[in-house]
């Protein structure tokens, strides 16, 4: 038994210690996702959704996505965290840029994407590795920030948000 648990706390570490080639922290799964977001933000609780619901968010017509959840009662405050794991940044990008309603503060990591709700939870993830994936036509950071180039023409990733106080 006690290997069993040294193993799963091993696991949890790399999980929470992995960056992408590109410098985004990575998930690897809905677990390593709310782990990172437990740590980030100091979540009590993470729900980790069905495989029902994740297929009612796909039918709404989020591609490229296999989990998701919820950060519970971040120890900021200001409201619940909603996260999905994204198997496929190049389909999930496509989705993301093709509704507007889901282009609001959405911050990435390699491999999830999450949603936050308030602008401390913003900042504390961008502390936390985190970036804004922007798709809105003629984006334009601030000079000095950082704009690099998303998986599709029109998305890009940064550390600004025109909404973050």
């Amino acid at each position: 038994m006690r290997f069993h648990r040294t193993l799963a706390i091993v696991a949890a570490v790399v999980a929470l210690g992995s960056v992408s080639a590109c410098g985004l922290p990575s998930a690897d799964s809905p677990q390593g996702a709310g782990e990172f977001l437990k740590t980030a933000l100091g979540c009590k609780v993470v729900d980790i959704a069905s495989p029902h619901e994740v297929q009612q968010v796909e039918a709404m017509g989020m591609t490229g996505i296999n989990g998701g959840g919820e950060c519970d009662d971040p120890a900021g405050g200001g409201g619940d965290v909603d996260f999905l794991t994204v198997e496929d940044m190049e389909a999930f990008q496509t989705a993301v840029k093709g509704n507007e309603d889901e282009q609001d503060d959405l911050m990435i990591g390699d491999d999830f994407a999450v949603d936050p709700s308030g602008d401390d939870q913003r900042h504390q993830l961008l502390k936390a590795g985190l970036l804004f994936l922007n798709c809105t036509s003629d984006f334009k950071a601030p000079e000095g920030l950082s704009v690099d180039e998303g998986e599709i023409d029109g998305c890009v990733t940064t550390e600004y948000s025109k909404d973050l106080d």
